[in-house]
């Protein structure tokens, strides 16, 4: 295979790091859709983009947590 086995530290940090970027690019994200938003006074494409981001992490995260039970 092309990866090799995580271990659990390696599997902990690779958490924190998608939650890091989670949270950046929900901050560049937002900041760049209302930023537009007051220039342009219309939605901009990059609220559609982030709301579609939330909306697919939150689906995935309620279906995981819900198929683990």
């Amino acid at each position: 295979m092309f990866f090799k086995k995580s271990t659990k530290r390696e599997q902990a940090n690779a958490r924190k790091a998608a939650v890091s970027a989670f949270i950046f690019y929900l901050l560049a994200l937002g900041g760049h859709a209302l930023y537009s938003y007051f220039q342009d006074d219309k939605p901009p494409v990059t609220f559609v983009i982030l709301m579609a981001g939330l909306l697919v992490f939150f689906t995935s995260d309620w279906l995981y947590n819900k198929r683990r039970s």
